[in-house]
């Protein structure tokens, strides 16, 4: 079953982290097992998205992650590309930031893009007037080259629903912004995923990424 999972922050309650996470339940149980997929990421609500030189807002992104760092200058250096990504005039009406941090299918479920299936659960969850998302296409590895980045940014692009657009293919290949100004229920994805094969029990199926919207312990 799909279960999306919020958490304030302790020290900064503008931030809500999040996650989609899809779970085994076995028949007879309400008690899910070990998490098969998920989506992680964390909201930013302060009224505004970030300007340059913004110490408050470069803290918050800095504190995760050297990948949500580059998130925040993207975001607060390169307001005209954003704005002919999202072909939008301005931006003062973006009051949020939704930063999209990684995601991961255990390796017996892959190809059947429950990835983009994660992200329609957040934008489902997460969607609201003035929100921006950002993130990085980025697969797991350390020497991933910028084709690669464009090729998985074509695959999470691929889903029309989620609106995700590239802020420049040259200087930051893999990076995607998309504005969900509101919550869309997708009618075609059900709760549950039914599946004819074993599906895995260990726990430590977890621990094997598919990709990353960007690396949380590294630089990407």
């Amino acid at each position: 079953m799909f279960e999306t999972l919020f958490r304030k922050h302790g020290d900064f309650p503008e931030i809500l982290n999040f996650s989609v996470q899809l779970r085994r339940y076995p028949h007879d149980s309400d008690i899910g097992g070990p998490v098969l997929a998920e989506l992680k990421g964390f909201i930013v609500q302060p009224g505004y998205i970030p300007e340059p030189d913004d110490g408050w807002y470069f803290d918050v992104f800095d504190m995760r992650s050297q990948h949500a760092m580059n998130a925040y200058h993207v975001l607060a250096d390169e307001h005209a590309l954003l704005k002919k990504a999202l072909d939008t005039p301005d931006l003062d009406y973006l009051g949020a930031v939704a930063h999209l941090e990684r995601a991961w299918v255990s390796p017996s479920l892959r190809g059947r893009k429950i990835a983009l299936r994660l992200m329609r659960e957040a934008h489902q969850a997460l969607g609201r007037y003035g929100l921006l998302v950002v993130l990085k296409a980025h697969p797991d590895g350390d020497k991933v080259s910028k084709a690669e980045c464009l090729k998985l940014a074509a695959y999470y692009q691929s889903d029309t629903q989620l609106g995700l657009r590239a802020v420049s293919k040259r200087k930051y290949p893999g990076w995607l912004v998309a504005i969900w100004d509101e919550s869309i229920v997708n009618d075609d994805d059900q709760l549950f995923l039914h599946d004819d094969e074993e599906l895995p029990d260990a726990a430590d199926e977890a621990g094997e990424e598919e990709s990353a919207l960007g690396n949380t312990t590294g630089s990407t």
